[in-house]
Formats: structure tokens, sequence, C-alpha cells
């Protein structure tokens, strides 16, 4: 009786396991539909359309020939996939039907890997789903389900002088998901592209990331990482731009940055950088957007927040968040000189809280100075790079004292320290103008593909900031019948910070490039030179159209017409910004340098520059200056784009 159980359970066994010819079955009928599939892609040209070339990044370079800018090998299933689209499609689907089994540890199946892909090549070939694997894409659907996203924004942080790779400003995406209650903005996940360093050296950096031996890559982050860093920490405002995208449009853009996940481009700090492949994001998201194609050799993060808000209905609305120490100067501009210097008391010694001239204030006024102090305590402690500690006994203090006030301030409206990107003017610049030297006279042409000078309307930019690369200067001399190359700042970088005895910052300016020696007769020849210099601004409040700044300067000159080949010195500069209405500015600049090493010599300039804006993108200068005894004068018309 056993044994008959036996050979009924082994019947039923070998009934069940798939046998041998409907394995092999199997395998032809997805062959036959494989490339039943591939015929259609063939025929169809997918492998030319625009769709395809965004999700794999393929442009096409000055030969006619597409390339993908991805450089990660595991982002293509093709040997040649960099190169070939109609290659690289062929391959994405045969391997969409490799068998489940025989991964390694960590490898994932291509239909998990490539979710961007299957979605497309799905709608356009109509996939039977039913004959293709079905592998488990548990990491990828959990990943999902956590970003789960209502709405995407663009965020622009603005400019920090303080880091090469900053001071253009930046951007990133925020993904704000479905979560329930008020303000949950800080809640959410941000998407960043940034560049992989090894090196903390300013100038590796710098040269590093210009030539591409960064890699760059994507990253997903919690949304409040950055804001600590950015708006606390770096005291940059934020801009945000909230997009008008589908939730099927977030999610092809979601499942494309999947694929990017592991993978890199090579980083290029003019070019493939921060904001650049962030546009090719929103491109994935919405194929009718054409973001990169309006940038050629340079991408400037402020220019791509132009090209996005260009496009009509794209943005739905804009926020400002200011920094932390916008939130401080915003509470410090309603205080009364008098407010302000209880302010400094209290900075300096937290007992101020005991004095009579403390508890006789209005309960308003207390509240104020109170809040306005914890603002600072929280920016010192973020500089210091203190926020995993304790409060101080004074800010516990000051804490306890304003719990007890029980009083909530009622701001009048928040001030903006920093203004749309979108406003400012282009970012390359090309001048054309004439004029007279030493009793020559000439025209000029200058071009410069960044940035901003101090001269320029700083709508859209960094205050009372200049950061120019490669300006170049040529002019053509009438009597000499001869063009001659005037300068090339091959870097130039001004910060006038007015000085505040709260925050003591102070002003700083750096350059390096080629120029005309003039202080001595040398028939027109050049020095290359560096210079760095130090010092204080001015400013009686911000709204005050006069700026005046004095630095210390240090330069070292080297030429073959100068005695020893070389020549170091020093020295000082005095320089006056006046702002006469919104869009006429003066500046008066005088320097005097002495050089006791090597070609010993010392010289004076002063100059008074006038600029009258005509447009954004436009303007019309008269500069004027002197330098031992020589006159020069030069008018000019600006023009960006």
């Amino acid at each position: 009786m056993i044994n008959d159980w036996l050979l009924v359970l082994a019947l039923i066994v070998l009934f069940l396991l798939p046998r041998e010819s409907d394995l092999f079955a199997e395998g032809l009928d997805q062959e036959h539909y494989l490339q039943s599939l591939i015929d259609q892609a063939t025929e169809k040209r997918l492998s030319q359309q625009r769709y395809w070339h965004l999700l794999l990044h393929y442009k096409k370079s000055i030969f006619g020939k597409y390339e993908s800018q991805e450089d990660g090998l595991s982002f293509f299933n093709s040997p040649g996939g960099k190169s070939d689209p109609q290659a690289e499609l062929l391959a994405t689907l045969s391997s969409f039907f490799k068998k489940n089994e025989g991964f390694k540890k960590g490898e994932k199946h291509p239909q998990c890997n490539f979710p961007a892909r299957f979605k497309w090549l799905s709608k356009q070939l109509s996939f039977d789903t039913s004959r293709f694997p079905k592998p488990a894409c548990s990491l990828l659907e959990g990943w999902l389900e956590e970003l789960n996203p209502r709405r995407i924004t663009l965020v622009f942080a603005s400019y920090y002088m303080n880091n090469p790779a900053s001071m253009f400003g930046h951007t990133l995406l925020r993904i704000d998901t479905k979560r329930e209650g008020p303000d949950q903005s800080l809640l959410n996940y941000g998407i960043n592209y940034a560049a992989t360093p090894d090196t903390d050296n300013p100038l590796m950096y710098t040269l590093k990331g210009l030539f591409g031996f960064f890699k760059g890559r994507f990253s997903v982050f919690p949304y409040y990482t950055k804001v600590q860093q950015y708006s606390n920490i770096d005291n940059r405002d934020l801009w945000e731009y909230e997009l008008n995208f589908s939730e099927d449009q977030m999610n092809d853009l979601l499942l494309h940055l999947w694929e990017l996940g592991g993978n890199y481009f090579d980083y290029l700090y003019f070019q493939e950088n921060c904001s650049y492949h962030l546009l090719a994001l929103l491109e994935v998201a919405n194929p009718d957007l054409h973001l990169t194609d309006s940038f050629f050799y340079h991408v400037i993060p402020a220019d791509t927040i132009k090209v996005v808000t260009r496009n009509d209905n794209l943005v739905v609305k804009r926020v400002y968040r200011p920094s932390l120490l916008s939130q401080m100067n915003n509470k410090r501009l309603k205080m009364t000189p008098p407010q302000d210097a209880m302010l400094q008391q209290l900075v300096k010694d937290s007992s101020w809280l005991e004095r009579d001239e403390y508890r006789s204030l209005e309960i308003s006024d207390k509240v104020l100075i109170l809040d306005t102090y914890l603002d600072y305590a929280q920016y010192r402690n973020m500089r210091n790079r203190k926020e995993e500690k304790a409060p101080t006994e004074g800010d516990r203090k000051i804490l306890l004292a304003r719990s007890r006030l029980r009083y909530q301030r009622q701001d009048q409206g928040m001030i903006q320290f920093s203004t749309l990107p979108e406003l400012g003017h282009g970012s390359d610049w090309l001048k054309i103008g004439v004029g007279r030297s030493a009793g020559q006279t000439f025209e000029e042409i200058s071009y410069r593909p960044a940035y901003h000078d101090l001269l320029a309307k700083d709508i859209g930019y960094g205050k009372d900031s200049q950061i120019l690369f490669l300006d170049l200067t040529a002019r053509y001399y009438n009597d000499l019948e001869e063009t001659k190359l005037d300068r090339l700042k091959i870097i130039e970088i001004i910060s006038l910070t007015p000085y505040d005895r709260l925050l003591q910052k102070k002003s700083w300016r750096f350059g390096f490039g080629i120029d005309s020696i003039k202080d001595f007769d040398c028939h027109f020849c050049h020095s290359f030179k560096t210079s760095y210099g130090l010092g204080f601004s001015y400013k009686s409040s911000y709204a005050n159209p006069f700026l005046l700044y004095a630095l210390v300067d240090f330069e070292v000159e080297f030429s073959k017409r100068l005695d020893h080949d070389y020549r170091v010195g020093g020295g000082g500069t005095i320089g006056l910004l006046l702002d006469l209405t919104e869009d006429w500015r003066v500046q008066i600049l005088g320097n005097i340098l002495a050089f006791p090493l090597g070609h010993e010599s010392d010289y004076y300039k002063v100059s008074i520059n006038q600029r009258v804006a005509l447009t954004q993108h436009s303007d019309l200068r008269v500069e004027m200056s002197q330098m031992e005894g020589k006159d020069e004068w030069v008018l000019s018309g600006n023009y960006y784009f």
C-alpha cells in the first residue's frame, strides 16, 4: 500500500516539474519575441529618437557623431554603447530577457537597473510583459515608495565667495514627498550632482575641476542637511522654484535618476557641472524641454535658472528662503542704534540681562534683542561647527530669559538680501570702445565668458563683488597701425563685504593674469602678475548707496623687461562705489605700489569709472585714469549675453 502511494507521489512530482522540452520551448519563444521587438525597434528607428538620446545622454560631437556624456561603463549594456545608440538599444532589449538567476551578490537584473529604459521601450513597442522574466525589484520599489513625490522643486543657492566651487552659485532639486501637515519642506529629499573631490587644495580643486579629473555623481539626501550647510553655515540665501510636472513625469525623472546611481560623469567645472546635468534630468521628465541645447562651452548655475524660467508654465511659483544670517540682519535693520548697541553688549557679556538698562525696556524691545542674539549664537556655533554641542552657559541664560517673556513678535515682512538670479545680466560680456592713452588713439575690444564686475548692475549677483574669468582686451592703435594685447585677466575676484562690529568680516581680492606694463615705457611689453589684497569696507547702512573700501596689497610680476626678470612689492588701494541712481554707478579708485625687490620701482594710479545701464543686458561706460602723469580714457558700449 505504501509503495502505491509513493508511486502516485512520484508521478505528481514528475508532472509538476518543468520538462526540458518545455524550457526549450519557453526559451525559443523568448528568442522569437526578442527578435520581433528588435525588428520593430529598427523599423521605428527608436535609437534615433530624442528620448532615447536623453536617457543615454547622447550628444553630437563637432564631427557629427553621437557620444554619451556618461562615463561609467556599467551604464551601458553594449561594449560600444557609449558611441552607438543602435547597438545600445539592441543590447538593452536583449538584457531584459536575462534569467533571474546567476547574478552576483549586489548585482541587479537589467529590468531593475534600467527601469526608465524599460518603461519607455515598453510604451514604444507595447511589451507583452508576460513573455519577460519577472525579477523582484524590491530595492527600486522601496526607494520609490520612500520618495513618493508630490512635486519637484529646483533650488538655487546664492553665491559663496569663500569656495571656488560655489562662487557662481549652485543648483539642486528637492523632492517634495506626500506628507501631511504644514511646512514639511525640510523633511523632504534633495537631489544633488557634484564632484567627488580628492583634494582640499583650492588651486588643485580648481585645476582638476576645469579639466575633468573629478568624477561627478548624483546623490539623494535629506534636504535639511543642505539647508543647514548652505543657509546656516555658508549663509547662502536659497531661491526655490516649484516645477510643473505631472506624476508620470516625476516618475520618469526618478526612474532615470535610479539608472544614474553608481555611475558617473567626468566633472567639468564650466560645462558638465552641478547645473548642467540637473537640466538633463528635467528634460527626461519632459522631453519637450530643450534646456541643455542652450549651452555650448560653459554652463553657469544662474544661466540655467534663466533657461528654466523662460519656459512658459514650467515654474509654478518662487519662494525665497533667507539664510540664518539674513534672518538676523533683517531683525537688526528693525533696530534703533541704541538697540543695536545693546545687542553688542549682550554678545560681549550675557550678564547685561541683569542690568537696569535691560529691565527697563519694553517687552517688544527685549524680544527683538534676544531673538536677534539667538540667531547670532546659532550662526556663531554653526560657523565653528559646534552645532552638536550643548549651548554655552551664556546662551542658556538668554534662552531662559526669552522663554519667560511669552511674547511673539509680528514681523512686517522679510527683506530680500539677494535677488532673483534670472533678473541678472548675461554671464558672457562683449565690450567695444574707443579711447586715448599717452597721446595715442585706439579702438578696443574685450570679451570674457564669465562673469560679473564691480561696475555692472548687481541685480541677480552677489552685492559688491566681482568674478572675472579669462577677461581678454585687445587694442588697435591708429598711429602705429598695430593691434596689441592690453591684458588677459585669467581670474580676478573681489569681495567687498561692509565691516560689521558683530560679524567682523574682511574684504579681499585676488587675481592673476597678463597685463601691459605702463609705469615705464617698454613699448607695449607685458608681465605675468599675481596680486592679493586684504582690508575693510564701510557702509553706514544696508540701503546706503555709498561704499568705501581700503585694501593692503601684495603683488608679484615676472617679465623679461624687468630688471632681474621680476619685481615684488606692495602698497594700498582706496576705493569708492556710489550708486547715483539705480542705473548709474560711479567708481573712484586710487592705488599706490612700491617694489623694493627685483626691479626697484614705484607708481601711483588714479581712476574714475562710470556706468549707465541701458537694459538688463547692456550699458555704456566712461573710464578715465592717470598713471605717473600719463592720461588714459575709454568710452565703450557693453553687451551681456
